[in-house]
C-alpha cells in the first residue's frame, strides 16, 4: 500500500491529433483498475528502467495498434497528480499528429478508441490526469495546425438557408468519385489560381443555376475532410453561407439526383458525405444558422 507522501514517476499518457484537430481518446470500461467508466488518453504504467517516450510508444501500440517512432512524439512535459489515497504521481504526456481516423485505430483496451473534438472535453467525464493535460494539449494543437500533404485538393461549399430554416442539399447520384449516393452541399474543387470564395459562387451557379451577387456569401468556417478513399488525401474545405429567399422552384438541378431545401431535423438524419457529416451539424448548431433563421426579410 502506497503512503500518501509517495511521489512516483511511473506512467505516461499519449494521444494522436487527426487532421481535423480531434484527439484520440479511450472510453474506459467497468474493468479498469482505477477510474472506470471514464475517458482518458491512451497510456499506462512504465516498465522498470523504461524511458517515458519509450513507454508512450509501447502503450500506444499495445492499446491501439498504432506504431510510432520516438521522433514522431512531442513531450508536453511532466505533470503532477495528487490523490488522497494513492499518493502523488508525476507523469509525462505526449502528442503526435496523424493522418489516421477512427477506422484505422484498433481498440485493445476499454470500450472504444475514438477521435474527439477538444471542445467537448470540458463536458466529458475525464480521468483527473487527462484533465490536467488537456489545456497543454489544446495549446499544442493551436500552435501546430494541420498542413495538407502535397497533391491534396481544396474545396468550397455553400449552405443556403431559406425562410423556413431549411438548408440546401444535393442528393448525389452514383457517378461521383467522392461519396456517391449520399447527400452533400453544393460546391466542389477550387480550380488552380482560383480563391475559395470565387469557387463557391462558381460552383453554386454551375450546379443550381443560381447566380448570387458578390458579397452575398459569408465565410462560415474551414474544415478538413477525409477524402482518402477517393484521392488518398485529407483536403481543406471552406464553407460559405447565406440566408436566401429562394425556393425549390428556383433551383435548377444540374448535378446529382436533386438539389432541394431540407428541414434541419431531416438533414441531420440523412446519409451525408464525409464533408457534410462534419459541416451540417456544425452549421445547424452555430450562431450563424440561428441568426439566419431570425433574420427579418422583406
Amino acid at each position: 500500500m502506497h503512503r500518501i507522501a509517495d511521489v512516483r514517476t511511473d506512467f505516461v499518457q499519449v494521444t494522436l491529433v487527426d487532421p481535423r484537430g480531434r484527439v484520440l481518446m479511450q472510453e474506459r470500461d467497468e474493468h479498469a483498475p482505477v477510474w472506470p467508466e471514464m475517458w482518458c488518453f491512451p497510456g499506462g504504467g512504465l516498465e522498470d528502467g523504461e524511458e517515458p517516450v519509450d513507454g508512450a510508444r509501447r502503450e500506444l501500440a499495445e492499446e491501439t495498434g498504432v506504431v510510432l517512432a520516438a521522433d514522431d512524439l512531442t513531450d508536453l512535459g511532466a505533470f503532477e497528480l495528487v490523490t488522497p489515497d494513492r499518493g502523488t504521481f508525476r507523469f509525462h504526456a505526449f502528442v503526435a499528429r496523424t493522418t489516421l481516423s477512427d477506422r484505422d485505430v484498433e481498440c485493445h483496451e476499454g470500450r472504444q478508441m475514438v477521435f474527439v473534438d477538444p471542445e467537448a472535453l470540458p463536458d466529458t467525464d475525464l480521468v483527473r490526469s487527462t484533465t490536467l493535460v488537456a489545456p497543454a494539449l489544446v495549446a499544442w494543437i493551436e500552435a501546430h495546425p494541420f498542413v495538407p500533404a502535397p497533391g491534396s485538393r481544396t474545396f468550397a461549399n455553400v449552405v443556403l438557408v431559406d425562410r423556413d430554416g431549411r438548408i440546401l442539399l444535393q442528393e448525389r447520384d452514383e457517378h461521383p468519385s467522392i461519396d456517391p449516393e449520399k447527400w452533400g452541399l453544393s460546391g466542389g474543387h477550387v480550380e488552380p489560381g482560383e480563391d475559395f470564395e470565387t469557387a463557391a459562387y462558381r460552383e453554386l451557379e454551375e450546379e443550381t443555376g443560381v447566380r448570387l451577387a458578390p458579397g452575398t456569401l459569408d465565410l462560415f468556417g474551414e474544415f478538413v475532410v477525409d477524402h482518402r478513399a477517393a484521392h488518398g488525401t485529407w483536403d481543406l474545405n471552406r464553407v460559405f453561407a447565406a440566408a436566401s429567399d429562394l425556393t425549390d422552384a428556383d433551383i435548377d438541378c444540374r448535378e446529382g439526383r436533386r438539389i432541394v431545401f431540407v428541414e434541419a431535423a431531416v438533414a441531420r438524419g440523412l446519409d451525408l458525405t464525409s464533408a457534410a457529416a462534419d459541416i451540417v451539424p456544425a452549421f445547424l448548431d452555430s450562431p450563424t444558422y440561428v441568426s439566419f433563421t431570425h433574420q427579418e426579410r422583406p
